[in-house]
């Protein structure tokens, strides 16, 4: 996919009325793209750079029009073995497609693509409508995926919107060169960087890549902060025998006393994207884990608090 990378990108949503991603009423941006591949990650279809097809089952009516010739061009939608059952998906031929052409000739919405190239005039006509239902403080909010993996778009639009005196906030896994998220922050009012876990082994094996790149980028989003450039707030997903041991709690809290960081937000996992995974054709690895404990959520709050943080869990954030 050849794209102008400063004036176009592929997002999978454009979400309006959020309230969790920055103060006030925000709309939040969601790139497409991400580097690394959580076992945990709630919207598997910002994974991938491309637009995909998902399909939900639903709503599907059986009616089995998208088999019909020419509804896709490669030939990837194949009768069920039973009337039943349902449409049958060859992933690896519906991969050939820029984008998945067959969903809009899906009647009933069963065929949906996750993910369409924007330009930038698209998306600021869009915060340009929505902006007067953000109340005081509300903004636009940069969220994937992983917006540095499109980063020349994500500050161009960023800088649109200062010129627009539009709130900025992005979030970012912090896992690219400093470069781009130095592009993107020098228009940014509010970064939220991710820490999954203190060990760069550990951190592999859960989401594909070590954190010695994270790690040096927060500390120096955090100077920026001590600078007065941009607000901080370092999110952790508490992720239950993975992060959540009193040991790498313990290690986080430490490493963000040393680089002056202040704020933690601690989001406890969920399953609530489960079902994208089967709209996807992939299994969700973690369709049977509960959700963390209230017992471990305090406990992580008190170690936090007790070297100097304040700690917000959840929603209960200061916006």
């Amino acid at each position: 996919m050849n794209l102008d990378p400063k004036n176009e990108a592929v997002l999978f949503d454009i979400q309006g009325f959020s309230v969790h991603d920055g103060p006030g009423g925000r709309t939040t941006v969601f790139f497409k793209g991400c580097p690394l591949s959580c076992y945990w990650c709630c919207n598997p279809e910002s994974q991938q750079l491309a637009p995909q097809l998902m399909y939900r089952h639903s709503s599907c009516v059986h009616c089995f029009g998208c088999v019909g010739r020419g509804v896709c061009p490669h030939g990837a939608m194949s009768l069920p073995q039973s009337p039943e059952d349902f449409v049958q998906i060859d992933r690896g031929i519906c991969a050939r497609c820029p984008e998945p052409v067959c969903a809009p000739q899906c009647w009933h919405d069963a065929l949906q693509a996750a993910g369409r190239v924007y330009t930038v005039d698209e998306v600021m006509k869009r915060l340009e409508r929505e902006r007067r239902f953000w109340g005081p403080g509300g903004g636009v909010t940069l969220s994937g995926g992983e917006m540095a993996m499109q980063w020349q778009f994500a500050a161009e639009l960023l800088r649109r919107c200062r010129e627009r005196f539009i709130h900025t906030a992005a979030e970012t896994c912090s896992y690219a060169p400093w470069e781009h998220l130095a592009a993107v922050y020098e228009n940014a009012d509010f970064v939220f960087n991710d820490i999954k876990h203190m060990d760069p082994e550990k951190h592999r094996d859960a989401t594909g890549a070590d954190n010695r790149l994270i790690l040096e980028n927060i500390a120096r989003t955090a100077q920026l902060a001590r600078d007065g450039r941009l607000r901080q707030i370092i999110r952790i997903p508490v992720v239950e025998n993975f992060n959540a041991d009193e040991e790498n709690i313990r290690a986080t809290a430490a490493y963000l006393s040393e680089i002056g960081a202040h704020e933690v937000n601690i989001l406890p996992f969920h399953r609530l994207g489960a079902s994208k995974y089967e709209q996807l054709g992939r299994v969700y690895d973690c369709r049977d884990m509960p959700p963390c404990p209230e017992e471990t959520l305090r406990r992580i709050k008190r170690q936090l608090e007790a070297a100097g943080l304040t700690c917000y869990v959840g929603s209960d954030t200061p916006f």
